[in-house]
């Protein structure tokens, strides 16, 4: 039987969660006063963001570090086992609300000190919901690939679905801090034929509405 201690990585997950939930009690929090109070004219009304509206383009670079401990019973020895990921995805919205997705992989891997880098890309689909209060909730659906070796068939990972959710924090009109919680499962798991892995990424990052193409 082998045990696997993955402390930082739910402590990520549990952040993350956390920081969503508050996120989106604040901006209920807000709407409600505001519907409470007296009606704001047009002058004073807050404007809202425009960054996801139809036309606009998003760059979102995300990085993603997973370690883990892996221990056989029986087994003196302790694997150690680290994951970087590096995830640029550019975005356009072909509507207020949805959004397709592609971008650039870049995974590093070490194993007891063996290291290991894969290249691939990815793409999908995001759906941004209506603004609720302060946050913007998503969610996505993507697939991918990782080469191990090289840009052929050998080695190469899927990695489908890739299921994440989430909110958005805008910032101005031009950002937005990002925090998600998301689900990947890969076949030929680390570029083994055969092999699998399912994985929960907590991640917080940005993105970046440079221009409007509409």
């Amino acid at each position: 039987m082998a045990s696997r201690s993955l402390v930082s990585l739910g402590v990520a997950a549990a952040l993350v969660a956390a920081l969503i939930t508050a996120s989106l009690l604040v901006g209920a929090l807000t709407s409600s006063e505001a519907h409470a109070g007296t009606t704001l004219t047009p002058a004073h009304r807050a404007p809202s963001p425009v960054q996801i509206t139809a036309g606009s383009v998003e760059f979102s670079p995300t990085v993603s570090f997973t370690h883990q401990n892996f221990k056989r019973e029986g087994y003196g020895n302790v694997d150690h086992f680290t994951q970087l990921d590096v995830r640029p995805t550019v975005g356009f919205c072909l509507t207020d609300h949805y959004e397709v997705m592609a971008g650039f992989l870049a995974r590093h891997q070490s194993l007891n000190g063996n290291k290991d880098t894969a290249l691939g890309a990815t793409a999908g689909v995001t759906y941004n919901f209506s603004r609720q209060g302060s946050v913007i909730p998503f969610a996505s659906l993507g697939f991918g690939a990782l080469f191990y070796d090289g840009f052929t068939m050998d080695r190469t990972a899927v990695l489908a679905p890739m299921l994440t959710g989430g909110a958005r924090v805008p910032v101005g009109s031009k950002a937005a801090v990002n925090m998600s919680l998301g689900y990947q499962h890969e076949s030929n798991a680390d570029g083994e034929f055969n092999a699998s892995a399912n994985r929960i990424v907590a991640s917080v990052g940005v993105s970046l509405f440079p221009w409007r193409t509409k």
